[in-house]
């Protein structure tokens, strides 16, 4: 059951109705945001607590929340620290309310991210426990919006892009061989390697922290299942683009806290690194100006793309290897 008419949380009947919907007793205040790139999140106060309401994307669906709250259990019930949404008094895990699904989770104290060799070790290991405990879950639905695409993505976006004035020949020629050359890699790979329910944005500000230990795991959205290779190359991926100044040091560390791959898995590791850089300079094709963006994303990710494909891929599988000297080595060389 739900309301339909036009959607603001400062609204006092909608936030009545959700409190209602939720058993979450009265409304003591009003906190605010706290928070998200993808969905709105609302710190509030109630007579029974502190909460967490949850305005889903648009792209979120009844189905893959009904998936996502199973798994979430099953991880729960495997030691990885998630926050359950709380049920509505229909027993689901989500309410419509005026076009929009809510959901609302207790509010849990925990530290951010702070550059820690610490914190990042423990996220790799979480991560593989995540991985370990949903490796035998059903197959879960598709999200509507992934990080990791099929192949029709890639051609797709490039044919779009294509058509933008502005953006070089030469470019969009790199970009279609060095995307024939990854997909085909990790097509003639895929047979060896693993599968688990993926979270599929994994990263360390999707993690809340207890000095050095992982106390938490959030943003599931993109959940599904998968290749589990591909949320460790999402998570190196952060790593080198938004930490480059601790890329040579946090790359190791994480792998470490992961934990052993096996041998398809590290091979195929940088290709799969440069396929998530390869999605964010295509998805320049669905922007609002995608000239711009890809003119900011080619001088951003294709450096990283033929990197992986060369040093950094013999880097990665020095570090899969156990030849983390090696790696260390090699990096000083370059800098030299």
């Amino acid at each position: 059951m739900g309301v339909s008419g036009s959607f603001s949380l400062n609204d006092e009947f909608i936030l009545d109705f959700i409190c209602q919907r939720f058993r979450l007793g009265s409304i003591r205040h009003i906190d605010g945001p706290i928070g998200g790139a993808y969905n709105v999140n609302i710190k509030l106060q109630t007579s029974e607590g502190e909460f967490v309401v949850r305005v889903l994307n648009s792209s979120n669906t009844a189905e893959h929340l009904r998936c996502l709250h199973k798994v979430l259990i099953a991880a729960r019930e495997a030691g990885v620290p998630v926050v359950l949404p709380l049920l509505s008094i229909e027993g689901d895990s989500f309410i419509l309310c005026m076009g929009k699904l809510i959901q609302v989770t207790r509010f849990v104290e925990m530290g951010l991210f702070q550059n820690r060799q610490g914190q990042v070790l423990a996220s790799g290991r979480k991560l593989r426990e995540f991985h370990d405990a949903l490796q035998t879950m059903p197959v879960a639905p598709k999200p509507e919006w992934s990080f990791n695409r099929g192949n029709d993505y890639f051609t797709n976006a490039l044919s779009t892009l294509e058509t933008v004035s502005g953006i070089p020949e030469h470019q969009l020629a790199d970009a279609r061989q060095l995307s024939e050359k990854i997909l085909q890699l990790i097509a003639s790979a895929e047979a060896g390697l693993e599968r688990s329910i993926l979270h599929g944005d994994w990263h360390f500000w999707n993690q809340g922290y207890a000095d050095d230990e992982v106390v938490c795991v959030l943003d599931f959205d993109f959940v599904e299942q998968g290749y589990r290779i591909h949320d460790v190359a999402y998570a190196l991926w952060v790593i080198y683009m938004l930490l480059p100044a601790y890329a040579r040091s946090f790359d190791e560390d994480f792998l470490k806290g992961y934990g052993p791959l096996t041998d398809a898995e590290a091979n195929i590791l940088p290709v799969a690194v440069a396929k998530t850089a390869l999605f964010f300079l295509c998805h320049a094709a669905y922007s609002d100006n995608p000239r711009d963006k890809w003119r900011r994303h080619y001088r951003k990710q294709m450096p990283l793309i033929r990197w992986l494909l060369d040093d950094g891929g013999q880097r990665l599988h020095d570090l899969t290897s156990g030849k983390q000297g090696a790696a260390r080595n090699g990096d000083e060389e370059d800098a030299g």
